[in-house]
């Protein structure tokens, strides 16, 4: 986990909704889809030979390890609605408990904005302009760019490609018309309905599409998994999202993964210098 250093440049400070838009993407990882439409995916009925392997491969799937945390530099680009760009960032996130820190870094590595959450209150530290702000995770400020059906506790299966322990242990898997593996399909607990797609040959997770109850489709695409040395984990280096209600695509690149081990709860806390002018979001 890199360390940060606050800066201050006016010069950045007409670029401040972009940047509070595009940190929020990373710590949600579904803004830009909150008004798709949701699909299902295309699927064929499986033989019963067929089905016998189909359930037998998602079995070793939700009975693999999983991780419980992720720390790793990563590069975000975006191509929506007519802006093009990208932005390199440090991630550190934690499932139990749900923990995370994200920090936009310009390209000489100085830090543009810095943000912790955890399941309940997050902190976000705009550091061009020396502001903060504070709120609740149920908050406006924050649901008006994160989804309410995605939780902080989401965050680390849905970037990782797995399920939390416990998810999807009902499935109904069917082939996908296109060939392109073996489509898994359940409701959870809190009424959103899951199609995972795995890979036949590695049993990797392909895709995840994520439907809540009104609808909105959370839509992910998973490749070029890799492994830590010394790790039982895989974590796909690529992940794409892409969305009906956006004209564009959203790409997360893992640049280089440090360790899946957990942090200190040091880690997820910050203290901003006592100048910054700090506001409470509601």
């Amino acid at each position: 986990m890199k360390r940060f250093v606050f800066w201050k440049n006016r010069a950045f400070a007409d670029a401040r909704d972009r940047f509070l838009r595009l940190t929020l993407l990373i710590l949600g990882c579904a803004a830009i889809l909150a008004g798709c439409a949701g699909k299902q995916p295309k699927t064929v009925p499986l033989a019963p030979v067929e089905e016998q392997e189909a359930r037998a491969l998602w079995t070793g799937f939700i009975a693999g390890k999983r991780p419980q945390a992720l720390d790793a530099d990563i590069r975000l680009q975006w191509d929506i609605l007519g802006s093009k760009g990208a932005v390199g960032a440090s991630l550190l996130v934690q499932q139990r408990p749900a923990l995370l820190r994200v920090t936009a870094n310009d390209p000489l590595g100085r830090t543009l904005v810095l943000a912790v959450a955890d399941a309940s209150a997050f902190t976000m530290v705009d550091n061009r302009i020396g502001h903060v702000y504070q709120g609740a995770i149920p908050s406006r400020f924050w649901r008006s760019y994160v989804p309410g059906a995605i939780l902080p506790e989401d965050l680390l299966p849905l970037l990782g490609g797995f399920l939390a322990e416990g998810e999807g242990e009902a499935v109904a898997p069917a082939l996908d018309e296109a060939g392109q593996g073996i489509w898994y399909q359940w409701r959870d607990v809190r009424k959103r309905e899951h199609h995972v797609l795995l890979d036949r040959a590695s049993g990797t997770m392909v895709q995840h599409l994520l439907i809540d109850a009104q609808g909105q489709v959370l839509t992910l695409q998973y490749a070029d998994y890799q492994q830590e040395k010394g790790s039982d984990f895989s974590w796909p280096a690529r992940l794409r999202i892409t969305g009906q209600a956006v004209t564009g695509t959203l790409t997360m690149h893992t640049e280089q993964l440090f360790s899946h081990l957990p942090q200190e709860a040091a880690a997820f806390r910050v203290v901003p210098p006592p100048h910054f002018t700090v506001e409470r979001v509601f």
